[in-house]
C-alpha cells in the first residue's frame, strides 16, 4: 500500500535579485508560524566557467563562490529577530524550474520571487516562476511585494471558490494558513449571467431578476464552506458573492488582502493567454503574495 509523503520545510528561491530576498523574509515569517525550517535554494545553472573551462583567456568566473554569497546574504537579511528560525542554505545544479519542482515533492511549501516577465512575454520567452507554480506538488507562494514581509493577523487570506477540485484545494490550503496566521478568510464565488444561461444569453437578460440565482450560489457557498468551518473553527470567515468574472474580482480583493489563493490547471503561458488563467493572471498583477496550489 502507498504510503502517503510526509511533506517538511518551506523551500525559498534565491537568484541574486531584490525580490527573491524579499519572498524570502515572508518565507521566514510563515517558517515562524508554521514551526518549519527554512531552506534557502540557489539553483546553479551548468556554465562551461563553473566546470573548469573558462572561454580562452578569460579568468574562470566562480559561480558557486557566487552563490554561497548569495545566500549568505540572504540569511542575513532575513535572520533579524528570528533566532528560532532552523535556516538551511543549499546550492543546486540543473535548471531552475525542474530543480525547484523536484524539491517540491517533499517540501510543504515553495515561495518563489516575483515574475521576472510580464504576461505577455511569458506566453512566448517563458517564465521559471510560471513553470513552478504551474507544475509544483505542494503550494507555491509567488511573492507580490507590496505590503511589507511580515505574516499579520489583521489582513484577511483571500480564496477563490468554484468548485473544483483544484479550488477545492485552494479552501483547504487557505484555512490552514489562516489558523497558522490566526488572519480572518475571505471566500469569494463569482458569477456572471452569460456563463449561466450560455447560448440563450441576450442583452434582454441584463435586466432580469437574478435575486433566485444569488440566493442558490450564497447557499452553495455557505454549504462548501461548512466542513472547514467546523474543521477550523478558530478561523473567521466571510463569504462574498460577486459579480463579474474571477480575474478581475480577485484582483481587486488583492488590494486589501495579505494572501490571495487559487488554484491552478497547470496551462502553459500560450494556452492560457486564450483560454484565460486566473492563477497567471495574478501571480503578474496582484497586490499581495499569491498562493497557487496544484497537487498537494
Amino acid at each position: 500500500m502507498a504510503t502517503e509523503i510526509i511533506r517538511h520545510g518551506i523551500v525559498a528561491g534565491i537568484d541574486g535579485s531584490d525580490g527573491a530576498v524579499e519572498a524570502a523574509q515572508w518565507a521566514a515569517s510563515a517558517a515562524e508560524r508554521f514551526e518549519e525550517p527554512l531552506r534557502l535554494v540557489h539553483v546553479l545553472p551548468k556554465h562551461p566557467e563553473s566546470r573548469g573551462r573558462a572561454p580562452a583567456g578569460e579568468p574562470r568566473h566562480d559561480f558557486r563562490a557566487e552563490a554561497e554569497a548569495l545566500l549568505a546574504a540572504a540569511e542575513r537579511a532575513l535572520r533579524d529577530g528570528r533566532a528560532d528560525v532552523e535556516i538551511e542554505r543549499s546550492i543546486v545544479d540543473g535548471p531552475p524550474a525542474r530543480v525547484l519542482i523536484d524539491l517540491s515533492r517533499t517540501a510543504r511549501m515553495i515561495v518563489l520571487g516575483p515574475a521576472a516577465t510580464s504576461e505577455m512575454k511569458s506566453v512566448y520567452a517563458g517564465s521559471d516562476v510560471v513553470r513552478v507554480s504551474n507544475h509544483a506538488e505542494c503550494p507555491v507562494v509567488v511573492w507580490r511585494g507590496i505590503q511589507g514581509h511580515e505574516v499579520s493577523g489583521n489582513r484577511p487570506i483571500v480564496v477563490g471558490v468554484d468548485g473544483s477540485e483544484l479550488s477545492d484545494m485552494a479552501v483547504s490550503h487557505a484555512f490552514e494558513f489562516a489558523s497558522f496566521f490566526g488572519a480572518p478568510l475571505v471566500a469569494v464565488h463569482t458569477w456572471a449571467e452569460h456563463s449561466t444561461f450560455g447560448a440563450w444569453y441576450s442583452e434582454a437578460r441584463r435586466f432580469m431578476d437574478w435575486t433566485d440565482l444569488v440566493q442558490h450560489e450564497e447557499a452553495w457557498l455557505a454549504e462548501s464552506l461548512a466542513g472547514w468551518c467546523e474543521q477550523y473553527p478558530d478561523v473567521e470567515v466571510t463569504r462574498c458573492l460577486e459579480r463579474g468574472g474571477p480575474m478581475k474580482v480577485l484582483l481587486e480583493y488583492s488590494f486589501g488582502a495579505q494572501l490571495i489563493a487559487v488554484g491552478s490547471h497547470g496551462r502553459s503561458p500560450f494556452t492560457a493567454s486564450f483560454i484565460g488563467s486566473t492563477s497567471q493572471s495574478l501571480i503578474h498583477h496582484a497586490r499581495c503574495p499569491v498562493l497557487v496550489c496544484r497537487k498537494g
